[in-house]
């Protein structure tokens, strides 16, 4: 079961201190380097020194020690059929997954495996990590204290793993997350969408608009920030099933209520007829619909794309909106799970969009968004945004 030792993690009051310490000790600089863990690469072993809360624990409970497995999921398992129990259960860390348990002698054993290859990490089968990027940088955006550019998802959070809250705790966390993790551009270009959507969204619901429809809502918290404005109008969250059960308990968890407005409909984009889902669901194709699309289209093939608007043109009458995003660029995604897929050239978008029968209204590229939702009261751009994407309002 075990095939060596793994991981070392000592608990420190002073990472910094600590970092300067083990550098010195081991002639090396560590192999990873943040605000609230620091890892060092000794053989095929790795040393982590980790930002414990205080008071620290006993020096028993300071020091943690990661046998390696093949399998994770059934170490864990086997271990407790065998008379372990369990201590903490199986989370992901980074690009590492681990777990605790205790032996029939009082010991305590850490078990650390690979994360998932890119066919097991598919959103059918576990929820959207990118779903889990949006929400930390709403969180992010929602704990910046420039009031200007200030995020208003003070729900995102709820959403994190623990490693994620942990870089919120602090600004020196918060800005190096921004710089190192998500990086700037990326970070604007988060808070502009949010922004743009958020008023579009609370535009309809103040219009009281019959029937608002979110295609891959992830973790999406517009329907629970202003439920309290919300008069009549049904809202369909649609993602897949893996995410959306997450979705749903970590509200229940935080004992957030979900609005009996609020319809959850499980559904793969790239797979599903959208017209056959979403009418069984009580979804009324004559009322005035505003769909929001938001970081959908560039993980979809051109057909998915084409279809969806094809869907929207013949299933909502006149008068309904359609705001997205898109890619104006071919990109490398970083997510294997999630490729990137679908991009049209800017000057391209509004003969597509008027193909399936629909018209642009607003499109907002770059510099459009940073002037917007970006620039500071001395007239000053808080953050660039990332090039290469833009979003559309259009109606249909």
């Amino acid at each position: 079961m075990f095939k060596g030792l793994k991981r070392i993690v000592y608990q420190v009051a002073d990472i910094d201190q600590a970092r300067q310490w083990y550098s010195k000790i081991l002639e090396m600089q560590p192999a990873f380097d943040t605000p609230f863990a620091v890892i060092f690469r000794v053989g095929n072993s790795t040393l982590s020194l980790v930002k414990g809360q205080l008071p620290l624990p006993d020096n028993t409970e300071k020091l943690e020690i990661y046998w390696k497995v093949e399998d994770i999921d059934a170490a864990y398992q086997q271990l407790i059929n065998l008379g372990a129990k369990p201590h903490t259960p199986i989370k992901t860390a980074l690009n590492t997954r681990l777990a605790k348990l205790v032996d029939p002698f009082g010991n305590v054993i850490g078990i650390t495996g690979s994360v998932l290859d890119a066919k097991e990490r598919s959103i059918e089968n576990q929820p959207s990590e990118t779903a889990m990027t949006v929400a930390f940088c709403r969180a992010l955006a929602a704990k910046d204290e420039r009031d200007a550019i200030k995020g208003s998802d003070y729900l995102a959070e709820l959403f994190l793993t623990e490693e994620g809250r942990k870089l919120l705790n602090d600004r020196g966390s918060r800005i190096w997350a921004i710089q190192k993790l998500v990086t700037s551009p990326l970070y604007g270009y988060f808070i502009a969408r949010t922004a743009f959507i958020d008023h579009i969204f609370k535009q309809s619901i103040t219009d009281d608009i019959p029937q608002i429809v979110l295609l891959g809502a992830g973790y999406d918290t517009r329907a629970y920030r202003y439920r309290m404005s919300i008069k009549h109008t049904r809202i369909f969250e649609l993602d897949i099933q893996s995410t959306q059960k997450r979705k749903q308990e970590v509200l229940n968890s935080a004992n957030i209520e979900i609005p009996q407005e609020v319809t959850f409909v499980s559904v793969n984009l790239k797979q599903d007829q959208l017209k056959e889902v979403l009418c069984n669901t009580g979804f009324d194709p004559t009322m005035k619909t505003l769909f929001i699309w938001e970081g959908v289209t560039y993980y979809l093939t051109e057909e998915a794309v084409a279809a969806t608007l094809c869907f929207i043109k013949n299933n909502s009458p006149y008068g309904s909106i359609l705001c997205f995003d898109y890619m104006t660029e071919q990109l490398e995604s970083v997510n294997l799970a999630e490729p990137f897929q679908f991009w049209l050239a800017q000057g391209n978008m509004d003969k597509f969009i008027d193909e399936h029968g629909l018209k642009i209204i607003e499109h907002i590229d770059a510099h459009e968004m940073e002037k917007r939702y970006l620039t500071m009261n001395d007239g000053n751009i808080a953050e660039k945004v990332l090039a290469g994407f833009c979003f559309v309002k259009a109606l249909v």
